[in-house]
């Protein structure tokens, strides 16, 4: 019996399609829509070993076990392979350099032995399975479907688990029964773990994280970063990020490549969600408008507080707090609400701080403006106008209208000058 299997080009790897043979029976690999201009060469390989390699000046190159085994068509590029053995079973990658970028396909081939026919009746019969494959370190697993065997009271695992004995069948041993077989060799990426170092739920702006990868894999498996499912320019096992914002927030994960086997995994995601406190619009804020800030951070959030220079901020005529507490808006500002505002936000398995710096600017006629900022006992009377009228601040956020005769003050701190010419 024969069995084929279909292959479609396109840009890149395609998903991976799978068939079945049994052994000392034949499969054809069949591409369908091959380039439509002479190849330059035709790769195929399997589990990273090449099984034929046709094209450029040289003759075919046969990898060891296929000789006589084998028929490319150099045409098309399908691949018939002949007298299967349980060793073929594995994932097939063909690579066809024509014109323009490379074209590649894969496709996965599981081999079989036909058991004879046998009457087995339930609660009373006992079955064996063996299998048995070349190589050196082997080890084998067994599965009925999806679900593994392990050794207990009515399954024997015996001659380093390649023997499989069910003592007592009944009607739920029905197959199919796969024999898994691999050594240290070649194998993986498998058991990939991602690890967050703090593990939180919420995270403050500004904060370190550390995300480190691991996968058991021979080769040692290479790794990428994604967020959000978009692959990030990082590799390698570990993924720092150092004073984390907002925007980096979403849901991180890795992957993890074998080189020889060309086999992916993915870890499951860890959500990294950092707190985040924003106001509208935009500084300069200035006294007399308004200003709303907003305590955001993505997830459940169950409990929002705020606080004004580590003092709880409470809602009045001005301050307008919303229903959920995600946001304060302050109208009309004083300058006395210049200040640090603080946003404590907690759900049950955590809790984090959001903070901002707000300042309040004097009102200002922009028109006719000179902003000094200058010590008041060195600065020189005589560079002040002769004509117009002075507003300043000084650093306690007081505000306060002068004439230009300043020679009578005689302050030592730092103020901010507002010019209003009149001349």
């Amino acid at each position: 019996m024969d069995y084929y299997l279909r292959l479609c080009y396109g840009k890149g790897l395609l998903p991976a399609d799978s068939m079945v043979g049994e052994v000392s029976h034949n499969v054809t690999f069949t591409i369908v829509n091959p380039p439509s201009t002479p190849f330059r060469v035709v790769a195929w390989t399997t589990n990273g070993t090449n099984v034929i390699t046709s094209g450029g000046s040289g003759a075919d190159d046969i990898g060891t076990g296929y000789v006589g085994r084998i028929t490319l068509n150099s045409t098309t590029g399908s691949l018939e392979l002949r007298n299967l053995v349980l060793s073929d079973t594995g994932e097939y990658v063909v690579t066809i350099l024509a014109v323009g970028q490379p074209k590649e396909g894969t496709a996965t081939l599981r081999v079989y032995v036909t058991i004879g026919q046998y009457y087995l009746v339930e609660f009373n019969s006992s079955v064996s399975l063996s299998c048995s494959s070349s190589g050196t370190s082997l080890s084998y697993r067994w599965l009925n479907g999806s679900s593994e065997f392990t050794a207990s009271d009515g399954v024997q695992l015996d001659d380093g688990n390649s023997t499989l004995t069910i003592v007592r069948v009944t009607r739920y041993d029905q197959g199919p029964f796969w024999c898994i077989v691999s050594n240290p060799i070649n194998n993986g990426p498998e058991n990939i773990t991602l690890k967050v170092t703090p593990l939180d739920v919420l995270y403050g702006s500004g904060s370190d994280l550390t995300l480190s990868c691991s996968s058991e894999s021979s080769p040692p498996a290479q790794f990428q970063w994604a967020l959000n499912g978009e692959l990030l320019s990082n590799q390698g096992p570990v993924l720092r990020l150092e004073k984390i914002q907002a925007n980096q927030s979403g849901r991180y994960s890795c992957w993890a490549h074998n080189t020889r086997t060309l086999r992916y995994q993915t870890s499951e995601p860890s959500d990294i969600t950092v707190a985040k406190l924003t106001i509208s619009p935009n500084p300069p804020i200035i006294e007399g408008g308004s200003v709303t800030l907003t305590c955001d951070a993505s997830g459940s959030i169950s409990n929002r507080d705020w606080r004004k220079d580590g003092q709880p901020l409470s809602p009045s005529e001005r301050i307008i707090f919303s229903e959920d507490n995600k946001t304060v808006s302050i109208s009309p500002l004083n300058l006395t609400d210049s200040g640090i505002f603080l946003c404590h936000l907690a759900n049950l398995l955590s809790n984090e701080n959001a903070s901002y710096n707000l300042t309040v600017n004097c009102e200002y006629d922009t028109t006719y403006t000179e902003v000094f900022t200058q010590n008041l006992t060195t600065w020189p009377h005589s560079f002040f106008p002769l004509h117009g009228s002075v507003v300043w601040c000084s650093l306690d956020a007081t505000q306060h209208s002068l004439s230009s005769k300043l020679d009578e003050l005689s302050f030592s701190q730092k103020v901010i000058f507002w010019f209003h010419l009149t001349i």
